[in-house]
């Protein structure tokens, strides 16, 4: 490594092990941490009827759970309303009832109503359960006011958590003169718990009043975290005897396709069935099962423009593969992200089911089996594609297992692996990696973590990863630095390798400034610098440089102003190919540019984007312009429209590319959602046309209509897909 690099790796550590201890001190100081809160269930007398009204005498029983504290924009703070919460429970299911007082009902937030919204944009209330009490694993369940329901898995702490994990529970709500209630069932069937005759989870409610930019907390959780850090819960407490429900799940679907093409012409159609199977073997272990999978209902992947070396990466959309990602989890969770983008994933499910173009491949089906069994995380995925083309079918293998060791630190093992069940080419017939990594975090604010792993394949790419990181989450200092070898050798066909032959060193470090008295326009400031360096595997030539400082100014409103410089240095040995008629030579390239973007509160029913670039680019310029708006009509319907532009002049050519996209969005119900986009490629001179009808017509059961069309120079696809599921409990 060069003596600079050596510099750089010692002042981040220094900087985030300084950090770490004046996080330590925050925390003392900030007044936010106090003895964990406890909340009582009782047992339900009488079959609660879920229609969004307090009245039965049996939910005056229980003591509320209430004197919410703020944890944006004044931490520590008493709520500015008042929530009160009480909880029943049978054997099967618990009973949440929720009384959010507010004596202005008629300036409530409901941007959606759809599954899944969006929390920012709205005003919520949600109860986070951690039901193993571990803090760091917690179930969600969130509600608007209209009624929409949004359920999630949060993992790492809560750093990271899962909106695409589907429940069967209900919620009502209503609203009333003096605010609005709620009534949520979560069936017990739903969630992972111990075996034991007394339970005591994790418990945390939060409140948002969005028109006042407000998030407050039942158990009190410091700013810089998520409502999902379940290290800051509470405890519910009072449940006996209960057990999970319904252990088996079964839903068998049925789809019908027509196709055309430009070359294979009109009226290609087909229909398929298949199923997918839930066994909860445990309250903590649980079983899934897919035959003959089928995605055709995923919304498309939208256009990006890409204007570096390597590939987009998009992210995963199908529901199987989303699901339950916490036990697939290798380390930090977001280390790589910024300026460095994802450079090395352990395990990318893009790779099962989806060519390299992005192209669909036949998923005969597969099982998954995740959970906690005498305190270790598992997470087991085994998928079988069938033949696509010349490319015989693939068995996709992936074995997670982590457990604790000792208070703060916890060590786990994996494998991944592909498999061809046919005859493949050289080279293609089996790619196996495997490794172990190491957590530690001495405290909440601090954590560091190890990754290493090895590739063996049929053909010469036998090789190794490492992965080191740390990262500091203080209230008014952030920073992250991890660092990256890939050897030239190491292949990985169930993850994601962005640089091979690399040895990369990232790091970001923010500060905060927020007004000493709250202030009615702004929330806070950050300072923010990011590093990105790259050499080869050897540590001899330097052939990525970047360092990106750059300022934020975060509104009341939820409004956002960055303004941002970015120095770049690339060393190219081989010519690259950025358009058809501009190739960049081989050499060694100093740029730099200036970025400006502000948005304004999603929160409005009109909120605007603007983003500007302008600088030198390789050995030439660009300007890049880039607008956007969102209107929300009323909580049942918004469209929203974005253009992007990009202006680049070199010596090798010049060229412009533009990208709009079109978007409308309607809930009709709770239940039954409209949505489309249109999106025009400049580049292509391609348009793209999506539209998705859903109704939910019961839980976990789904009727799709979704039209796809690509139309341009020589390009001429159509699809039409109905899809129909229905759920079965047994």
């Amino acid at each position: 490594m060069t003596r600079g690099a050596v510099h750089l790796v010692g002042a981040g550590l220094l900087a985030l092990a300084a950090g770490s201890r004046v996080g330590a001190q925050e925390l003392a100081q900030t007044g936010v941490a106090r003895p964990h809160r406890t909340a009582v269930a009782l047992s339900a007398s009488d079959r609660v009827e879920l229609d969004g009204r307090l009245d039965e005498p049996m939910w005056a029983l229980p003591s509320p759970a209430s004197d919410f504290v703020q944890q944006q924009p004044d931490e520590g703070r008493p709520a500015t309303l008042r929530t009160e919460v009480r909880f029943l429970y049978d054997l099967n299911t618990l009973y949440v009832g929720a009384m959010l007082f507010d004596d202005e009902p008629g300036r409530l937030v409901i941007n959606e109503l759809k599954r899944d919204f969006v929390e920012a944009n709205n005003d919520l209330f949600g109860v986070v359960i951690d039901t193993f009490r571990d803090g760091r694993t917690a179930y969600g369940f969130v509600v608007n006011p209209g009624g929409a329901q949004r359920e999630t898995q949060a993992y790492d702490q809560g750093e990271r958590d899962d909106s695409s994990w589907n429940a069967v529970w209900q919620a009502r709500t209503r609203i009333l003169e003096n605010g609005w209630s709620v009534e949520m069932a979560i069936p017990l069937s739903a969630l992972r718990f111990p075996q034991a005759p007394e339970q005591h989870w994790g418990l945390n409610l939060v409140r948002v009043i969005r028109r006042r930019n407000e998030t407050a907390t039942w158990s009190a959780v410091p700013r810089q975290f998520t409502q999902y850090h379940v290290g800051y819960a509470g405890v519910l407490e009072g449940m006996t005897g209960i057990r999970g429900g319904r252990q088996l799940r079964l839903t068998p679907f049925a789809t019908s396709q027509t196709t055309s093409t430009a070359i294979e012409g009109s009226g290609v159609s087909k229909g398929e069935v298949g199923g997918d199977l839930k066994w909860a073997i445990t309250p903590s272990l649980v079983l899934d099962g897919t035959y003959n999978t089928d995605f055709a209902q995923v919304e498309a992947d939208q256009v990006q423009i890409n204007l570096t070396r390597f590939s987009i990466l998009f992210p995963e959309k199908r529901q199987f593969f989303l699901e339950s990602p916490g036990s697939f989890q290798i380390g930090l969770t977001g280390e790589d992200s910024g300026i460095s983008g994802n450079m090395l994933l352990p395990f990318f499910t893009r790779r099962i089911g989806l060519s390299d173009d992005n192209r669909p491949v036949p998923v005969v089906g597969g099982a998954r089996l995740t959970g906690q069994s005498a305190g270790t995380t598992i997470g087991f995925l085994n998928m079988q594609t069938g033949r696509a083309g010349a490319r015989p079918g693939d068995n996709f293998t992936a074995l997670r297992l982590a457990r604790p060791a000792g208070g703060a630190a916890s060590i786990g093992g994996f494998y991944f692996g592909r498999e061809a069940t046919g005859t493949a080419a050289p080279g293609q017939g089996y790619n196996r990696v495997f490794g172990g990594d190491l957590r530690y975090a001495p405290r909440r604010t601090f954590a560091m973590d190890a990754v290493v792993m090895r590739s063996e394949s049929d053909g010469p790419e036998d090789d190794w990863a490492v992965r080191l990181g740390m990262r500091l989450r203080a209230n008014r200092q952030r920073g992250r630095l991890s660092y990256l070898y890939v050897g030239d050798q190491f292949r990985h066909d169930l993850g994601y390798v962005r640089r091979r032959d690399a040895s990369m060193l990232f790091g970001d470090y923010s500060t905060f400034f927020r007004p000493r008295a709250t202030s009615e326009h702004v929330r806070e400031y950050e300072l923010k610098m990011e590093v990105h360096v790259a050499q080869d595997a050897r540590m001899t030539q330097t052939e990525t440089r970047q360092l990106r400082p750059s300022a934020v100014v975060q509104f009341a409103d939820g409004g956002v102003f960055r303004a941002t410089l970015e120095d770049s240095f690339e060393r190219l040995y081989e010519p690259f190919r950025l358009r058809r008629a501009v190739t960049i030579p081989p050499g060694d390239y100093h740029f730099g540019e200036g970025v400006l973007y502000y948005e304004t509160s999603r929160a409005r029913p009109l909120s605007l984007l603007l983003h500007g670039n302008y600088g030198t680019f390789w050995n030439g310029d660009r300007r890049r312009a880039r607008a956007g708006f969102r209107w929300r009509v009323n909580s049942h319907f918004a469209a929203s429209a974005e253009y992007d532009r990009n202006h680049i002049e070199l010596p090798e050519g010049r060229f412009t590319e533009g990208l709009a996209v079109i978007r409308l969005d309607s809930s009709l119900t709770t239940r039954m959602f409209l949505n489309a986009f249109v999106q025009y490629n400049g580049r292509d001179d391609v348009w793209l046309t999506n539209v998705r009808f859903n109704f939910i017509h019961r839980p976990l059961s789904d009727i799709y209509v979704v039209w796809n069309d690509a139309t341009g120079t020589g390009i001429r696809d159509r699809a039409f897909i109905v899809k129909y599921s229905h759920s079965f409990a047994f």
